[in-house]
């Protein structure tokens, strides 16, 4: 029985209005009474009411709660409603499906639930058939630091290559998800896009984490997949036309913001992945000039050259 089963177990026990004792509670579960004292604090720090009855020498509900009549707030069931328009662009119906059974549940348990209907619209579409499955090994080779084997295809209608991987995280860019692992065949450290991703195993071999892999931290550093760039920083000015958009978001964790004098909003922005920041950047065409590095203002200026040959 894990963690989970036992404070299902405690759970229970409390809505049958059981007698629950620490000590019998040891004994029942196999664990020590200080251990059973940290299951029923985590219980109250998730937000049951549960309390010590002296007289009856028990712990109980609170008078008038019961499992099924438990109501979620309303913050609570609106997490839900975002939370299912936000997975369908980003993992598919598979995700979006069982949050709907979960609706259901809820809703059969409490009279006066009442969930979200259709009031969120989120742009993007996935149409991936196997991303959910996908994400689900992933998860459980990372916890469980479980080598993966992957075929995967670089380009589209080449044979995909055969790779065994460490994974350390799986995150999604806004358009596509990718999984940062140590590529075994390599020997270094990779990232694999999942949508090229052709057939996975999850084997019975495991791996000892190495110190060297990038962090899941540094993804709010990043433009695009690429986590283990180096980071760089870069200046941009933009005009008074779009100036509102940089000081109402950010898009990477290190950005700074200073109003000059001519209405004009500098931007610094330390990044990794230059390359699609650069992309990103044409966006804002022709609203923008780039400072520093000099190398990058170049490059553009190169570009754009180009393009307008094109035209």
């Amino acid at each position: 029985m894990n963690k989970f089963d036992r404070l299902l177990y405690i759970l229970n026990k409390l809505d049958r209005k059981e007698k629950v004792r620490v000590k019998d509670l040891a004994e029942e579960l196999g664990v020590s009474e200080r251990t059973i004292y940290r299951y029923i604090n985590s219980l109250i720090d998730a937000g049951f009411p549960i309390y010590y009855d002296r007289e009856k020498g028990t712990y109980a509900f609170e008078k008038g709660f019961s499992l099924s009549r438990a109501l979620l707030k309303t913050e609570e069931t609106l997490i839900l409603a975002l939370s299912r328009n936000f997975l369908e662009p980003a993992v598919g119906s598979k995700a979006t499906t069982i949050l709907k059974q979960i609706e259901q549940k809820i809703a059969l348990a409490s009279k006066n639930f009442t969930p979200f209907e259709e009031v969120f619209g989120i742009q993007g579409f996935y149409s991936s058939p196997y991303l959910f499955d996908l994400l689900k090994d992933l998860s459980t080779a990372i916890k469980e630091h479980q080598v993966v084997e992957i075929e995967y295809e670089y380009e589209p209608g080449e044979a995909p290559e055969y790779r065994e991987i460490e994974p350390y995280f799986v995150f999604y860019t806004g358009d596509f998800w990718y999984v940062q692992a140590w590529c075994r065949k390599k020997e270094g450290e990779r990232t694999f896009a999942l949508d090229k991703i052709r057939s996975w195993r999850l084997t019975d071999r495991y791996f000892l984490p190495k110190n060297e892999v990038t962090s899941v931290e540094k993804i709010q550093e990043t433009f695009g997949p690429y986590v283990d760039a180096e980071k760089e920083e870069i200046v941009v000015h933009f005009s008074p036309e779009v100036r509102q958009y940089f000081l109402r978001r950010k898009w990477v964790k290190d950005q700074e913001c200073k109003e000059l004098q001519d209405g004009w909003l500098e931007v610094k922005f330390k990044v990794r992945g230059v390359h699609v920041f650069k992309h990103w950047l044409y966006r804002w065409l022709p609203y923008f000039k780039v400072i520093s590095p000099e190398w990058l203002k170049e490059e553009i200026q190169e570009e754009l050259k180009k393009a307008l040959k094109n035209l």
